[in-house]
């Protein structure tokens, strides 16, 4: 396993299929939500495998040897990829050092795609929140996919250079 950085005590590992079993057992309300919505005809664990299974890059979060979240890429595209993640109830008691390695995560991921394009349910204030917090725009407009409504959200590597320099600038 290895840290995002010297700071965070998030560390990133491949997760076994008994951690993927663990995720979807535990999975917090707001992404199972998501996940129900979207797919009302599968489990929590056959869609977490299905997007396992189309993904260039998974990784599993950990904190304390503990899996606390799975995150994965699945190519969309010359340079874009769509990210998921589902989180343990246990990322909503202690989200801080999960927020920290968040940002060190994506910029890593957009070493392989500079571009990620996603898809956020507007009634899940947890990842329209992190989603902000790790520096995606949105469209002020939703779509409805299944039940829920979704605002698309972008990153780009681009962006994420200019904000970046835009900060320092100002220090």
């Amino acid at each position: 396993m290895s840290r995002l950085n010297k700071t965070t005590k998030v560390t990133l590992g491949i997760p076994t299929m008994e951690d993927l079993d663990f995720v979807a057992s535990m999975a917090r309300e707001s992404d199972r939500h998501d996940m129900e919505g979207l797919n009302p005809d599968m489990s929590i664990k056959d869609i977490i495998m299905h997007d396992v299974e189309h993904s260039r890059v998974v990784y599993g979060l950990y904190l304390e040897g503990i899996i606390h979240a799975v995150f994965g890429v699945i190519p969309a595209g010359k340079g874009r990829g769509t990210p998921w993640l589902v989180g343990t109830s246990a990322v909503d008691k202690n989200p801080l050092p999960f927020a920290r390695a968040s940002r060190n995560l994506l910029d890593m991921i957009q070493k392989i795609f500079p571009l990620l394009d996603t898809w956020v349910c507007a009634e899940n204030s947890m990842s329209l929140n992190w989603h902000r917090w790790c520096g995606f725009e949105f469209t002020k407009t939703t779509l409805r996919f299944g039940r829920d409504d979704y605002y698309r959200a972008v990153r780009s590597i681009d962006n994420m250079k200019s904000k970046e320099k835009d900060r320092w600038q100002q220090e």
